[in-house]
């Protein structure tokens, strides 16, 4: 969804609001500040943020959970497979498992770093409902 903030001759078109999650805060707060300088010019802007905040909250809590539920499963497998490794020794099968095992423990990274980008944007979403209640009237 786009919005538009308007003030004196100064036009800004956001195309995606999900943008205000990769933006710097600083950023974010000057143009929150303009927007609510003229509140009669940007009022469908305001209403939309309104609307936003709260949902792209909900969303990336449901995605943090999601994040975690993953970790968990990825230690999980990384764990029972070091421990098949393990129990074969320097086996055929033993060594074919350690490989397993080595991949499994990048599938633990990967999810480790999701969730911990999602935790990020989590964070960055209530700053931004913060930032939006202190400025707005």
């Amino acid at each position: 969804m786009e919005i538009v903030i308007k003030n004196n001759r100064f036009v800004c078109r956001i195309y995606d609001m999900d943008s205000f999650i990769e933006m710097p805060l600083k950023n974010v707060r000057k143009l929150w500040k303009l927007m609510f300088a003229e509140p009669w010019r940007n009022e469908i802007s305001i209403e939309s943020l309104r609307q936003w905040l709260p949902n792209i909250h909900a969303q990336l809590g449901a995605e943090l959970a999601t994040n975690e539920f993953a970790l968990v499963v990825a230690s999980q497998n990384a764990e029972e497979l070091r421990r098949t490794a393990a129990a074969f020794g320097s086996h055929k099968l033993g060594v074919e498992a350690r490989k397993a095992a080595k991949a499994a423990l990048g599938d633990v990274r990967r999810a480790e770093s999701a969730l911990r980008q999602s935790k990020r944007e989590v964070e960055k979403a209530e700053k931004l409902h913060r930032i939006f209640a202190e400025l707005s009237p």
